[in-house]
């Protein structure tokens, strides 16, 4: 079965409108429109796989497929500084077509639930929550294999996790979910497949530790903060009073590297926590959305687990000694209060997303 015109519509691009519109209830996540790379990507693609996908395949399943493709890419990439060559540039490589995978399976679910009729609020939900992890996943995974220093790593990944962010407040307020002219996530995962690609090349014949190499490394980490911070700018210059929300995840994001960079807690941990507040917060929003109810954008669970942490280390910092098990475990206890608010709220509006066929 061939997919429709409506089936290839991307998902996660719109043309942006100039200012947001007065709140309303928002429709869907499904984009209005496509840059042209991306739809030429999509035809090229994904258009020639989605017809051969049987109808019994659910789209749930496909989204979840994509979500672990995801974890792998990052696996792939936080691993390979500690492996040796060739093995590293083979891991690096293997990232840049499991990236591609996770491209293709990011379009295929949304293009296959509307080509077989199978679309949903629940499907809808899955797909963009698990987003709120993939979205910060993403740069973590190429920052830690250019092997940044934390303050790159820092500034890339929370300066990339806040533009997703922004996007699903003036998604909740307006109704219109759309991305900046610069790119959509389609391009970006394509970029990010072929760059990976490179790396391993590069890598290949270039000693990572030269002097020289790091210095573009952190040319690298400037120009990609600069540039997320741009996007960041298209997407405040337009929520006006619903500035709030996006304050307040800044301020924890903040608060988290901070802690990174005071040697609080150490990369993974820092990781761990952007991945978890993401989810905790723009999850949120994806869920309450599609529900249609209201979300303030904040969660002082996690400001009480950003001063339990602080607390620690400056307890550490005295001397006290009995505080550095307390910093291993409370990154995780944090990351993991997020995970289950998140699965107290879907289970609590689980029985508002029964997948319901939509038109």
């Amino acid at each position: 079965m061939q997919p429709d015109a409506n089936s290839l519509q991307p998902e996660l691009s719109a043309d942006a409108p100039s200012v947001a519109t007065p709140e309303q209830a928002p429709t869907g996540f499904v984009a209005e429109s496509g840059g042209r790379v991306e739809r030429m990507i999509i035809s090229t693609l994904c258009q020639p796989i989605v017809g051969h996908i049987p109808a019994s395949v659910h789209p749930n399943v496909i989204s979840v497929i994509t979500h672990l493709i995801g974890w792998l890419t990052a696996g792939l990439a936080v691993f390979s500084p500690h492996l040796s060559q060739p093995m590293r540039s083979l891991a690096l490589a293997a990232a840049g077509v499991a990236m591609l995978a996770s491209m293709i399976g990011d379009c295929l679910d949304g293009m296959h639930a509307r080509n077989t009729g199978q679309c949903s609020k629940l499907g809808e939900m899955m797909d963009h929550w698990l987003d709120a992890i993939v979205v910060p996943l993403v740069p973590i995974g190429i920052c830690v294999a250019l092997q940044m220093q934390p303050w790159g790593i820092a500034g890339v990944v929370v300066a990339a996790s806040m533009v997703y962010h922004a996007q699903l407040v003036l998604y909740h307020h307006s109704g219109k979910f759309i991305h900046p002219d610069s790119t959509t996530g389609v391009e970006a995962q394509f970029g990010m497949s072929v760059g990976y690609v490179g790396l391993a090349v590069f890598f290949y014949l270039v000693d990572p530790a030269g002097p020289w190499v790091r210095q573009g490394v952190s040319a690298i980490a400037v120009i990609g903060t600069l540039v997320q911070l741009r996007i960041n700018g298209f997407y405040l210059s337009r929520l006006g009073q619903w500035m709030r929300p996006v304050v307040i995840y800044a301020a924890l994001c903040v608060g988290f590297s901070a802690l990174l960079l005071l040697g609080a807690v150490d990369v993974y941990a820092f990781c761990l926590l952007i991945l978890c507040t993401s989810f905790r917060l723009c999850g949120s929003y994806v869920l309450f959305t599609i529900v249609g109810k209201p979300f303030d954008g904040n969660d002082w669970g996690l400001w009480a687990g950003l001063a339990a942490m602080a607390a620690a280390h400056a307890s550490a910092v005295g001397g006290d000694g009995g505080a550095t098990a307390l910093q291993t475990a409370l990154p995780l206890v944090v990351c993991a209060y997020a995970v289950l608010r998140n699965a107290i709220d879907f289970q609590r509006n689980y029985a508002m997303l029964t997948p319901v066929e939509t038109t």
